[in-house]
């Protein structure tokens, strides 16, 4: 069970938010992608902290495989918020989609990792090769590009190795030879590196510390209800401490939404791993829009994070 006092450190605001409930929709879908990178986004949903706070509006939770299909279900008015990278989100500002950036959730490292022996280095792929990744507009093949201009001189030269696939299928399929490299995130990287895997790349030897995964609302649903909008930042921001003060209760939680599938102490140690990190401030926004601009992902790019941010993060550093 998950004690009062648990609840009261993470979410005191609840109280009063009880007592002065906004108008909301009848429903709102809010849609993530699998791992811990969304631990806090999973704390608040866990805990059903909005529900507690607005109980005459129906939420659905939606785990989806890529940022791609989060945006396309903001798009078609399925989904309200999404939790993705700055790939995703990018190509969706620059069409015109209408989102800003409520908060950043993580900033964990996402790692290139192989199995096969005769892959050092991107150098190495060869034609019929295959690279897993969970989208081609993503985070990670914005980074792999990235490092495919430096050392191969054209930023598209593995875009033909790219195969689109889930996070944890893509961990199967790495495992038993399917693919040739897999671009995936915590506990993904950390489970095929425990298996024999190497890695290949760091992302925060490219872009440094990046925001892997964030939450995006359109600016017109903010605007119409913006004290649901608020208590979803301020949720966010106390499963941020959480996490971030007490991993044990943290990790209590997270394994009590998996029935305890997976352990309080496994969780703990992903959680505490050093190449994972949680915060609100929204990183590497900029850098990611500024390359994205140059090999031609996006028409335009954004100049400050202003452009891209919610009335929460405003004086929130963020880049």
């Amino acid at each position: 069970m998950i004690g009062l006092a648990l609840l009261t450190f993470v979410f005191v605001a609840c109280a009063s938010g009880n007592q002065t409930v906004s108008q909301t929709p009848e429903k709102i879908t809010i849609a993530y992608q699998p791992g811990i990178n969304y631990a806090n986004l999973l704390i608040v949903k866990q805990l059903q902290i909005l529900e507690k706070q607005f109980p005459k509006t129906q939420f659905e939770w939606k785990e989806l495989s890529n940022g791609a299909a989060i945006r396309d279900g903001i798009i078609a008015n399925q989904i309200q918020v999404g939790a993705s990278g700055p790939g995703a989100f990018l190509v969706g500002w620059d069409k015109g989609v209408g989102w800003k950036i409520l908060t950043s959730l993580n900033y964990s490292e996402f790692w290139l990792i192989t199995k096969n022996p005769n892959i050092k280095s991107i150098k190495d792929f060869k034609p019929g090769m295959k690279i897993g990744l969970p989208s081609l507009d993503g985070v990670q093949a914005i980074v792999l590009r990235k490092v495919a201009q430096k050392d191969l001189g054209n930023p598209t030269a593995l875009d033909q190795n790219l195969q689109v696939i889930a996070h944890p299928l893509g961990l199967q399929s790495l495992l038993t030879g399917q693919i040739d490299a897999h671009f995936t995130t915590p506990p993904f990287e950390f489970q095929e590196v425990e298996r024999g895997g190497r890695v290949i790349i760091k992302s925060s030897d490219i872009f440094g510390k990046t925001s892997i995964a964030s939450l995006f609302t359109t600016e017109k649903f903010y605007n119409q209800y913006p004290e649901f909008g608020k208590a979803l930042y301020t949720a966010i921001v106390d499963a941020t401490k959480l996490i971030n003060q007490k991993p044990d209760e943290a990790a209590k939680i997270l394994s009590h939404m998996d029935n305890g599938k997976i352990s309080q102490d496994q969780y703990k140690k992903w959680l505490t791993n050093k190449a994972v990190a949680y915060g609100i401030e929204p990183r590497s926004f900029l850098k990611c829009g500024a390359f994205m601009h140059e090999i031609g992902m996006l028409n335009k790019q954004p100049k400050s994070i202003d452009e891209l941010i919610l009335p929460p993060l405003k004086g929130v550093k963020g880049d």
